[in-house]
């Protein structure tokens, strides 16, 4: 099997050689399949869009079947996802990612309140609609959710408890995808890239390797047990991990072939794949005007998260729930004060300091009722 896979990388490899785009070939580009569109009646069911339009504020302008002219519907792309299959699901058996190529991650359309996000179904109209948030990570090699040792090397899971597990770690239509070819392993370490030792302060949250420059290649060394193996690999991957997810329920018929989905007030600037069909970027208002309009900005946080979690990780804080926060808390068990906390006293120990109490208490009442 790994000898089938080293022969189709090799003749990928030989592809961009002789000219023809490896991304292209192997993102379906190939079959020239626009990503934005002047008609709404040209948009595929199934899929998401976002309408912009400079100038226009109200979407029904642009509803017409006969509307021709500039383009004002863009795709959400879907990307190389490592869940397919599971697009809706909110089962974290491995880690959840988006891999987009640096030469077309800038067709991630953008969402802001002065356009819209529309969803077409020629069969069905969603109960729920899911927007699942991914961190942004920037470029780099096509290689996510590396994990730390206890000596603080890093790892990639290769294959500890199925031969494919390095589907969910390597981006298969990169060039990382060349580390595959490996025998059986149950870890893949990666030591040094261009020189950069892979540490806590050069590994994102995500797990990918940050610091590099985009699509610029680096030597890469990684480790087969003891055993040394470098490749060469490009930094040409925009790269994406789950952060959380909201399910919401708002949208509106627009007498047309789409529902507009309506984008929470609470939403924070950040990446969305929605109703597992596609990506976009949200840029809330206070943000504006500091966005570069590029298709990476590292100026922008974001990574914020919405939702909040006390120190046990139990979720304190969630916007898409129909829950009063303030008034669970106000009215809360306060539990008991210290003063009224025994460490290390027995049932019997307590019930015996109970007794004593109230016989204290009656004995009280007694010499009062006396003294009367």
């Amino acid at each position: 099997m790994k000898n089938i896979v080293a022969a189709v990388l090799a003749s990928v490899f030989s592809l961009s050689l002789t000219g023809c785009s490896v991304f292209q070939t192997l993102e379906g580009q190939t079959e020239d399949k626009p990503n934005e569109y002047s008609n709404v009646y040209e948009l595929s069911s199934g899929k998401a869009y976002v309408w912009e339009h400079e100038g226009e504020t109200d979407i029904r302008n642009d509803l017409s079947q006969d509307r021709v002219g500039d383009p004002v519907f863009f795709a959400c792309p879907l990307g190389d996802i490592n869940f397919k299959g599971d697009e809706l699901s909110d089962i974290d058996q491995y880690p959840r990612s988006i891999w987009i190529p640096s030469d077309i991650d800038d067709q991630i359309p953008t969402v802001t309140s002065k356009n819209a996000l529309i969803y077409i179904s020629d069969t069905t109209v969603p109960e729920e609609i899911i927007f699942e948030r991914f961190a942004d990570y920037g470029y780099s090699i096509g290689v996510s959710n590396m994990e730390a040792d206890g000596g603080g090397h890093y790892f990639i899971t290769y294959a500890e408890t199925d031969e494919d597990d390095y589907k969910y770690y390597v981006d298969m239509k990169s060039e990382a995808a060349q580390v595959t070819e490996f025998d059986t392993i149950a870890r893949l370490y990666l030591d040094k890239v261009g020189g950069m030792e892979v540490n806590e302060e050069t590994v994102s949250d995500g797990g990918t390797v940050m610091n590099l420059e985009k699509d610029k290649s680096y030597i890469c060394e990684f480790y087969t047990g003891t055993f040394y193996q470098d490749f060469k690999l490009k930094a040409n991957i925009h790269s994406f991990g789950k952060l959380e997810r909201f399910v919401c329920h708002d949208y509106e018929f627009l007498h047309a072939n789409c529902i507009k989905i309506e984008i929470p007030e609470w939403f924070k600037s950040g990446y969305y794949f929605v109703q597992g069909v596609g990506l976009f970027r949200y840029v809330a208002d206070e943000d504006l005007l500091a966005y570069n309009g590029k298709a990476y900005d590292p100026g922008i946080n974001w990574n914020d998260p919405i939702k909040q979690y006390d120190e046990y990780g139990v979720c304190i804080f969630d916007p898409s729930l129909d829950i009063d926060y303030e008034d669970i808390e106000e009215n809360s068990d306060p539990g008991l004060d210290e003063s009224e906390i025994v460490i290390g006293a027995s049932p019997e120990e307590e019930e015996e300091t109970e007794g004593s109490e109230i016989d204290e208490s009656s004995e009280g009442s007694t010499l009062d009722s006396d003294s009367n």
